[in-house]
């Protein structure tokens, strides 16, 4: 497996511009992960966050549009956690345990 993240990873490359920001959202699950995972090393643990902060610091990451689509994925896929209303973001304290075999 490690071997098919590594490309899955050089593969990603082309997906950031010169300013590091992603261009688009891959289609490819391993790749998503791999987006989205340098997206949530922005957020702190145990630091409880709006929404509005939430979209900057993806808004920073990316050069596309479609925050809320990246927001929903973190969610989705466990990188960040909410109340149910929305009115509060955190970093899941167990995402790097989770994929671990794509660091």
């Amino acid at each position: 497996m490690n071997n098919e993240i590594e490309l899955y990873r050089d593969k990603l490359k082309r997906y950031y511009d010169a300013d590091d920001k992603l261009t688009q959202y891959p289609s490819k699950r391993p790749m998503r992960i791999l987006a989205l995972m340098k997206i949530a090393q922005k957020f702190a643990l145990s630091v409880k966050y709006t929404e509005k902060e939430v979209n900057e610091m993806i808004k920073e990451s990316i050069s596309f549009t479609d925050i809320e689509l990246i927001r929903r994925e973190m969610f989705q896929y466990q990188f960040i956690g909410r109340l149910r209303d929305g009115s509060e973001y955190w970093a899941e304290e167990g995402w790097r345990e989770r994929y671990k075999e794509y660091c």
